[in-house]
């Protein structure tokens, strides 16, 4: 007999959460989702058996035992979590799981861990995960995680983070790590990102036919994950962007405190 799947409480239905809470109730997983936007909610809903919604992230994580936050800014995550009345933290079970999938500096994973103990719920098991690949990756659950954490808290979240990676990296050093390693690995995605820009705008301005140029240099030793996904758009006008340029600068603004 199957073992039931534990309960999750997700936050953040945008261009990447929502394709990850879909995989993860895809996968087996009752999911309960957290948006401030209604219809990202009601989309989820639509999803079926599985897939449900609660009005406050309190009342989302009431029976959860892993709680999934993938809201863009820690900014966005602290009333989240910390809010007097609707806040998470509030609702939270005793021993429940906070797996922070949010690309956020690393100095707020340990303020995190801080108030976590000043409010004497040490009993939280708190895990830095962020994520990386794009809203079609975390659709089909091939994401890059760079999970770091208390090792026993990250085989207790094995199962989940797992469902959700094609990749899944356990960053050695204790919490705050794979904040470190993704910001690391946003820098390279930020040059690569602004690089494929300045590649194009050459070839244009060399007379080349860029669509051409972007087929052979898509296939060639020089290119990258980045060139020959960020480009297209470029291209071609009425090609739906993968992603906002917003998020890739306040990730490479993060990383400075890194470096």
């Amino acid at each position: 007999m199957t073992a039931q799947l534990p309960k999750v409480a997700f936050a953040g239905l945008g261009a990447m959460g929502f394709g990850m809470a879909a995989h993860l109730v895809e996968s087996g997983f009752a999911v309960v989702g957290f948006d401030v936007y209604h219809p990202a909610l009601e989309k989820f809903r639509a999803l079926g058996q599985g897939a449900s919604s609660a009005e406050t992230p309190r009342a989302a994580v009431s029976d959860a035992v892993f709680f999934i936050c993938m809201v863009a800014t820690s900014i966005q995550a602290t009333p989240l979590l910390f809010d007097e009345n609707i806040g998470a933290l509030g609702g939270l079970k005793e021993n429940a799981t906070i797996i922070m999938c949010s690309t956020v500096a690393p100095a707020y994973i340990d303020e995190l861990q801080a108030r976590l103990k000043d409010l004497n719920r040490s009993d939280i098991r708190l895990i830095d995960s962020p994520v990386s690949g794009g809203a079609g990756r975390a659709a089909d659950g091939s994401l890059s995680i760079f999970a770091s954490g208390e090792k026993p808290h990250l085989e207790h979240a094995h199962a989940v983070l797992q469902c959700m990676s094609g990749k899944l990296y356990e960053i050695p050093g204790g919490l705050g790590g794979g904040s470190k390693a993704k910001l690391i690995h946003q820098i390279f995605a930020g040059i690569h990102i602004a690089m494929a820009s300045e590649a194009m705008g050459l070839a244009a301005l060399a007379g080349l036919d860029t669509r051409d140029t972007y087929a052979k240099l898509s296939a060639s030793d020089g290119s990258s994950w980045m060139f020959a996904n960020r480009v297209p758009p470029m291209l071609d006008p009425d090609h739906k962007p993968y992603s906002a340029i917003s998020i890739i600068a306040k990730d490479v603004v993060c990383s400075s405190p890194v470096s």
